[in-house]
């Protein structure tokens, strides 16, 4: 066992991020390349685990190094995560010891999303029927012989959530098709059309809360 795989099996993973990066490097990743998160967490020893997964392929996302999008494979949802150009840098930086803790400077235009990828199906059938369930969303995506509502819906849920956040979408006040045990679901409406998905990274903010100083003498 190298020194390294031993220094990594005797004491927790800290810095996850950077831990992740130098295992792209010894898989001598390039621009483009991808993999799912089964095998990023694989690729680190000892292995990750899935919260420290999430928190490094999320915060590598939000530096532009990784392009996330999910795909659907033998019938489950899949996250598959794409080495961007800046990516090949950071890691090829940690290929050589360093660890770049910030993304790249000035402004850049967001990664485009696939044009087969669930969300952009999802934003587009909104587009035609200006008004969507996330039921309704994951029944008219799915493929033949394709079981996996379940997971298609929670994805559209999400999806649809986070697009109204951004005030792309209204979300009803009311749930609708409540039956049995089930106290229905939100119905999202277009209000703001545009030929590719929302970036709900830039999702409004609530308004923060004013706070009142009160003085001392009578009001």
């Amino acid at each position: 066992m190298s020194e390294q795989a031993t220094t990594a099996a005797a004491e927790p993973v800290r810095w996850v991020t950077a831990t992740v990066l130098a295992a792209l490097a010894q898989r001598h990743l390039v621009a483009g390349s991808e993999f799912t998160a089964a095998q990023l967490a694989s690729w680190v020893q000892p292995p990750l685990t899935s919260e420290q997964r999430v928190h490094a392929t999320s915060r590598l996302c939000s530096l532009a190094f990784l392009r996330h999008r999910m795909e659907l494979q033998a019938d489950v949802q899949t996250d598959i995560y794409a080495l961007t150009p800046d990516g090949q840098q950071a890691v090829e930086a940690a290929a050589a010891g360093h660890v770049r803790k910030s993304g790249p400077k000035g402004s850049r235009k967001p990664n485009l999303p696939s044009a087969d990828a669930f969300s952009t199906r999802l934003w587009n059938l909104m587009r035609i029927r200006k008004m969507l369930t996330p039921s309704q969303g994951a029944e008219l995506l799915g493929n033949a012989g394709d079981d996996n509502f379940e997971s298609r819906r929670d994805t559209a849920r999400k999806c649809l959530r986070r697009w109204a956040n951004t005030g792309a979408l209204q979300e009803s006040v009311r749930r609708v098709g409540a039956a049995g045990q089930s106290n229905g679901e939100k119905r999202y409406v277009l209000v703001k059309d545009s030929p590719l998905p929302p970036n709900w990274h830039q999702a409004n903010k609530p308004p923060a809360k004013q706070v009142r100083k009160h003085t001392g003498g009578a009001q």
